[in-house]
């Protein structure tokens, strides 16, 4: 046997746990290649404010991490842009540029943890976090190229997994510019009819604006129950209702909101409250039936824990842009399921986050619900990339292409909308 062949079946045995059926299509040279790659330029990609598709701006970023054998990954994360990027700026002795080039990108493990732990001693915060997301799915992307496998497979995934989504509508994201307060019962309608059998919005904001959240009336609450109730009226139980709240609420208004929805067969209630004090969490579940969806605003394993350990129940939900990536997401809806709750994937962001979320989606096994924007997947994501992921009865499935399986329309990169920086670069 000589030494080409020994280091290939030893790789093979050594990611046997992947499952045999993935085994043939990993190339012999993808081993040895990825001993020797290493991350050679830090590049941010930002968009033009002139870019408006459906009426609405682009508020995410790219990063994209160049190797010497010419495979490129790429991560996203939003908003704040600027912060997001300036974590990569510092070309110090301990700046994560400094740790990264030269590095072997698929040392994820290695990565994410001397970063994190950097980030953490010196007090950690958003932008970190979400630059630390953006980077962890480019190193899954590469993963994926250099196997050659798509990566929900490398997850260990199945192809025919239904991955169930609901829809999120606000006018800000609107269907054919219908508006909730006008519109409700079309949009409905077309929801049923292409197969989404849930949908997500925010009845009780306007008050909650209105108010600062501090205090709801008897008539404004019956005000936002119309939506509700047109709904109902209009579809029956043919599609199913959660309400997002924003986290503007203080306790006992979202005690009295809560209660006034009993009625109406909610599926959940989502960030009624701050994340920050997961007590208060614990009272407001002991005062309904409905399920607590919790938050995509906590970020890594680490931030999810006391709120598994509450005992509140109700449904996980991340972002995979927000979260500390792919390998964090798995984590979290590991440990959810040790609990035997439910996890769902907040989508509201960028192509990549809805790419990343189909394949993590159809790996793990206590999937609840993955966010979808119609109007994100049918018209603004299909101006970068030719292969998006399309709901189909209410399912979608990531691509079979290796990595996270972006297709990018061709000539994207050389647009005078779309501006890529050299962070840096050896």
């Amino acid at each position: 046997m000589n030494r080409r062949s020994f280091l290939y079946k030893s790789a093979i045995s050594g990611i046997g746990l992947l499952g045999a059926g993935m085994l043939p299509s990993i190339p012999s040279n993808a081993f040895l290649k990825s001993s020797n790659l290493k991350i050679t330029k830090i590049e941010t990609v930002r968009f033009s404010k002139k870019i408006k598709i459906n009426g609405m701006g682009i508020q995410w970023m790219w990063l994209r991490l160049h190797t010497n054998e010419g495979i490129i990954g790429t991560g996203e994360t939003y908003p704040f842009n600027e912060a997001s990027e300036s974590v990569f700026k510092d070309l110090e002795w301990h700046s994560w540029a400094g740790k990264l080039l030269g590095a072997n990108p698929l040392e994820i493990e290695q990565v994410w943890d001397r970063i994190y732990k950097q980030n953490a001693f010196n007090i950690q915060g958003g932008a970190e976090i979400r630059a630390l997301s953006a980077l962890n799915i480019a190193q899954w992307d590469i993963l994926g190229q250099v196997s050659s496998m798509p990566l929900y497979k490398l997850l260990g995934g199945s192809s025919s997994k239904h991955i169930r989504v609901y829809n999120t509508y606000t006018n800000g994201r609107a269907i054919n510019g219908w508006t909730i307060e006008k519109d409700l019962d079309k949009i409905a309608r077309f929801l049923v009819d292409q197969g989404i059998t849930t949908i997500k919005f925010c009845p009780f904001d306007r008050v909650a604006t209105r108010n600062n959240g501090e205090y709801i009336s008897k008539n404004e609450i019956e005000s936002c129950l119309d939506m509700v109730r047109t709904i109902r009226d209009t579809v029956g139980n043919d599609l199913e209702i959660g309400c997002e709240f924003h986290s503007y609420w203080n306790l006992p208004s979202a005690v009295r909101i809560a209660k006034s929805l009993e009625p109406y067969n909610i599926l959940f209630l989502e960030d009624m409250l701050l994340q920050d004090n997961i007590k208060s969490y614990v009272s407001l579940a002991k005062e309904t039936s409905i399920p607590m969806v919790i938050s995509e605003r906590l970020a890594t394993r680490f931030g999810f824990r006391e709120f598994f350990e509450a005992g509140i129940g109700g449904i996980t939900m991340y972002d995979l842009t927000w979260c500390g990536g792919i390998s964090e997401g798995k984590k979290i809806s590991d440990m959810a399921n040790t609990y035997y709750l439910p996890t769902m994937m907040h989508t509201a962001g960028g192509p990549i986050l809805w790419y990343a979320s189909a394949h993590l989606a159809a790996a793990i096994t206590n999937l609840f619900f993955v966010e979808s924007v119609y109007p994100n997947w049918k018209e603004r994501y299909p101006y970068f990339f030719e292969n998006v992921p399309q709901v189909v009865n209410g399912s979608i499935q990531p691509p079979d292409e290796p990595g996270l399986g972006l297709k990018f329309k061709k000539g994207l990169f050389d647009s005078q909308e779309i501006n890529a920086e050299t962070i840096a670069e050896i």
